[in-house]
């Protein structure tokens, strides 16, 4: 072989890897009546309704926009903080009616600022930018900011997703620790040769714990990184994924994986808490699925934030992408590799999740009896998830 099919050669190896990685291990596991409610005239703000019904926050030019729709609400004051729980209220950073896009700048950078938006009529809500921008954590980000389909809201700075975290810098460990996120657990979801081979790098204080989605697959997708890689460069990594989002449902260990993981957020002493696998967004990405939709968030939301995924890996996989072309420009790679084949593994599509609740119709009837009868959660569990987790009252 000359140096330059083994350089070649090299690259092929190396794009393979990167796919099996991100997907492999995923591959493998692979309320009151009407009657009851507050009426329409009372003070909102006494009731706890939240009047905002669309709410978002992004960093943009070193500063913070914010955006929000809130009828009924009068003006809107805004106010910063770094604890989404104790947001001073002596000076407001802006202000706007029920329509409302305000930009904020001059807040001190590196840390992450939270925005109290408190309305003339109705209870606040907290708001932050869901991302966390960490340049070695791609994929890290809250899960809150979300509104339930009866009018409640997902807190925000609690629940965490994110890739892998062998890769951290210290700086991004540190942001992560006290004085920044705070994690207090780390729920590993990947499998155990993933573990030794990237083990995690943890803050400090943070618990770890495993929560090994995949342990019981079987088959070419349960570890047979030859004949996995095979298939993707055959084309048919989409097909792989699709398998994996419905073992997702199936597996024991997977169901195990996340009772237990819930189990944690339920638990009294939990604190903030982030979960993780390899590219976090399909062992993760079912477990948000999870968690957001036994909280109330409409089935669109939940996909939307699914496919949040393919942005915020969008750096990382672009950078993939171009060093498989590079190595193309001499001539066609080993099994006909190229990117039309990766790109299927390496994202998410819309039919990816679709499969894991198609599989839940088919296995349960229903998402409720999944959560009940696939992962033992009683009707106690869940309206405990909900009065930790959700703010404001049903509208």
């Amino acid at each position: 072989m000359t140096d330059q099919q083994a350089r070649r050669a090299g690259t092929f190896r190396a794009a393979i890897a990167l796919a099996l990685a991100a997907a492999l291990p995923a591959l493998a596991g692979c309320a009151g009546t009407a009657a009851e409610r507050p009426a329409a005239a009372a003070d909102q703000r006494q009731s706890g309704v939240i009047p905002f019904t669309a709410a978002a926050v992004a960093q943009e030019d070193g500063g913070y926009h914010l955006r929000w729709t809130a009828p009924g609400a009068g003006k809107v004051t805004v106010y910063a903080g770094h604890d989404p729980a104790a947001i001073p209220r002596d000076r407001a950073v802006g202000q706007g009616g029920a329509d409302g896009d305000l930009r904020v700048s001059g807040l001190e950078p590196g840390r992450r600022w939270f925005f109290a938006l408190v309305p003339d009529q109705g209870a606040p809500l907290v708001v932050a930018d869901r991302g966390l921008h960490l340049p070695t954590a791609h994929n890290l980000r809250d899960i809150g900011g979300y509104r339930t389909a009866d009018g409640r809201w997902v807190k925000m700075g609690l629940i965490y997703r994110s890739d892998q975290l062998d890769r951290l810098s210290d700086a991004d460990l540190a942001a992560m620790g006290e004085g920044g996120l705070g994690i207090r657990l780390v729920a590993d979801l990947r499998t155990a040769s993933e573990r030794q081979r990237e083990p995690d790098r943890l803050p400090a204080g943070a618990e770890p714990i495993v929560l090994d989605v995949a342990a019981d697959s079987k088959g070419t997708l349960g570890g047979d990184m030859r004949k996995a890689g095979e298939a993707i460069a055959a084309g048919k990594g989409a097909e792989m994924l699709v398998a994996a989002n419905r073992d997702f449902v199936s597996l024991d260990s997977a169901r195990t994986s996340y009772r237990a993981l819930l189990e944690k957020l339920e638990a009294p002493e939990a604190g903030p808490t982030l979960y993780h696998c390899t590219a976090g967004k399909d062992r993760t990405g079912w477990a948000t699925a999870v968690i957001l939709t036994l909280l109330g968030v409409p089935r669109e939301t939940v996909m939307a934030d699914y496919l949040a995924s393919n942005d915020y890996l969008r750096a990382k996989n672009e950078a993939t992408y171009a060093m498989l072309a590079k190595a193309a420009g001499a001539g066609p790679l080993p099994g006909g590799l190229d990117r039309a084949k990766l790109e299927p593994v390496l994202g998410v599509r819309p039919e990816y999740l679709q499969a894991a609740f198609d599989e839940v119709e088919r296995a349960y009837g229903s998402f409720d009896a999944y959560v009940k009868n696939g992962l033992g959660l009683s009707d106690a569990d869940v309206a405990a998830l909900k009065a930790r987790y959700l703010t404001g009252l049903p509208s």
